[in-house]
């Protein structure tokens, strides 16, 4: 436990600062009172005898500032910590910043003695094997983004040490120099067992690499994650492969950057029942064909799928695993094929679209029929592909990064949401993130097929005008005949616009102070003309610097991956 100075310490520290202070403050009189005199002395020997003196009055205040600091430092809240707090503070510090341990022991022996004793800490490593650029271990660079930086045997031997117990997140980076097998026998060998995470470069595999690896028969027993980098080739993939078969029955997710991990899949003999989430990031060779088909049932469980910019559709081979398929997360993806699979997407809930692959041409309205998705997330310059779909559980949707024009923004949500799609086109009944680029006629024609919405999140460039269409229709008051009803009457009446909301948010990217003001009054104008109806509401919320409020899992995960 950190000490904690009673009440007596803690009133004789405060005095001692406070004479330090005084000295210090004595110390600055003097030497100001001495630099006056010497701008005014001529003769050399004086002017010397100032500067003498000066250089030992500075010396000397540097010394009781410095000796102030220090005291004020023992007396920080910081240092009243008990050290189980202190050491979680650590571990949350180190993995959001990516900074390393190293930093924080050199900070006091306190905080030595708690990093020391923080296996978590210690527990991401990069291991560089024979790699060309020798980092030191013990590097006090702040950022280590792949871990720990270790690439010799000593390094590693005290991340493992420290690291006691505790699962493993490695990155195991290969380069071309003669092999070092100690290294690699720390840690496949003796900690292959704490492997939980994996991340593997290795742009060129020698072949003595792999004899080493095969001769340790190497064991990831408890591996759940492991990554390809985009420079991975196919010797180390094709070992990976075989390995996590046989020896990971626990393997959860897989994350692919190289074109060369399909090819690998195709030729392997046997599936990763275990996987349940596949990420891949740039273009992995997802072409048409039979040998995509191939690779694909390999992974018969995937549940969750992430993509990022891929040339081809995954729909256009039918994968397996479409009928256990709950989530998906993509950016830059083409759409082929996904209206001919619709029917084997019965499990899937939660989509996060962003950037959708422009196609040569579109689909027809209404035509990706999804029955299960209750969340969709739009992140696109247009409107448009929200018309292909038909999502009748729809709960939550996110309709946001439109880059349109008023007028094309009024056709695009005109042909969404009219009384031709009524019943066709997806209408969230709870939860509605918009980003408006339409006029206000146009998003009120929209609102009026969107009786149900609870929770309405407005995204603005600026701070709504003051004569604002869209929230002087939300503050409709009812007619004095309702009013004079009485309560009955009142708790009866709806509003004509979202007469079901519950929750309203301005998310506003920028706005004066003075503008804030007035956009509060509008809100508060809603609360009250909905006081005590059948459409009461919340207090509106206005929230302005920010951009978004995330509440899609298919979001969250592909953020994650990223």
């Amino acid at each position: 436990m950190a000490h904690r100075l009673s009440r007596n310490e803690l009133a004789n520290t405060r005095q001692t600062i406070k004479q330090y202070y005084d000295q210090a403050q004595e110390l600055s009189t003097k030497i100001n009172n001495l630099k006056e005199l010497r701008s005014q002395a001529t003769e050399g020997h004086v002017i010397a005898d100032f500067d003498q003196t000066i250089t030992e009055l500075l010396a000397e205040h540097g010394t009781v500032r410095h000796l102030c600091a220090e005291i004020e430092s023992k007396n920080s809240p910081m240092h009243a910590l008990p050290s189980e707090l202190l050491s979680l503070v650590m571990e949350a510090h180190v993995r959001a910043n990516h900074h390393s341990p190293w930093a924080l022991i050199a900070v006091s022996r306190h905080w030595r003695a708690v990093c020391m004793s923080t296996p978590q800490l210690w527990s991401k490593i990069h291991v560089q094997i024979s790699v060309p650029w020798k980092t030191d271990a013990r590097s006090f660079s702040p950022n280590f983004p792949h871990g720990l930086v270790c690439d010799n045997q000593t390094g590693l031997g005290v991340a493992i040490a420290r690291s006691a117990a505790v699962p493993l997140e490695v990155t195991l980076e290969l380069g071309h120099d003669p092999l070092n097998t100690q290294l690699l026998d720390i840690l496949c060998g003796q900690a292959g067992y704490r492997w939980r995470h994996a991340h593997i470069i290795a742009p060129h595999t020698p072949l003595s690499f792999i004899g080493a690896w095969k001769k340790l028969e190497v064991s990831l027993p408890n591996l759940h994650t492991i990554g390809f980098s985009q420079s991975c080739d196919q010797p180390m993939i094709r070992l990976l492969l075989s390995t996590i078969h046989t020896t990971s029955p626990n393997l959860h997710t897989i994350r692919v950057d190289t074109g060369l991990f399909f090819s690998c899949l195709h030729d392997f003999q046997g599936q990763f029942k275990s996987v349940k989430y596949l990420a891949l990031q740039g273009q992995v060779a997802l072409s048409e064909g039979a040998a995509t088909r191939a690779a694909w049932g390999k992974l018969p469980r995937v549940e969750i799928l992430v993509l990022r910019n891929q040339d081809f559709s995954p729909f256009s081979n039918a994968p397996p695993f479409l009928e256990a398929l709950r989530a998906l997360s993509a950016i830059g993806l083409r759409l082929d094929g996904l209206p001919n699979v619709c029917d084997r997407l019965k499990c899937l809930t939660h989509v996060y679209l962003a950037s959708v692959h422009p196609l040569d041409t579109e689909f027809e309205p209404n035509s990706i029929h999804l029955a299960g998705v209750t969340h969709l997330t739009l992140i696109n310059p247009t409107y448009a592909p929200l018309r292909w779909f038909s999502l009748p559980l729809l709960e939550y949707l996110e309709l946001r990064g439109s880059t349109m024009g008023k007028a094309d923004a009024n056709d695009e949500i005109e042909l969404i949401w009219n009384p031709e799609t009524f019943g066709k086109a997806p209408s969230p009944s709870r939860v509605f993130h918009f980003e408006p680029r339409a006029n206000d006629a146009y998003i009120l024609a929209a609102f009026r097929f969107l009786d149900g919405l609870e929770n309405l999140y407005l995204y603005l460039d600026s701070l709504p005008p003051h004569d604002s269409k869209v929230l002087a229709s939300l503050a409709v008051v009812p007619k004095r005949k309702i009013v004079a009803g009485g309560p009955p009457a009142l708790k009866k009446w709806r509003s004509p616009t979202c007469p079901g909301l519950q929750k309203l948010v301005l998310i506003c990217k920028s706005g004066l102070q003075r503008d804030a003001g007035l956009v509060a009054e509008m809100l508060d104008k809603i609360y009250r003309a909905r006081l005590g109806t059948g459409s009461e509401l919340g207090r509106p919320t206005l929230l302005t610097g920010i951009k978004t409020c995330v509440d899609n899992k298919a979001a969250l995960l592909l953020q994650y991956n990223h």
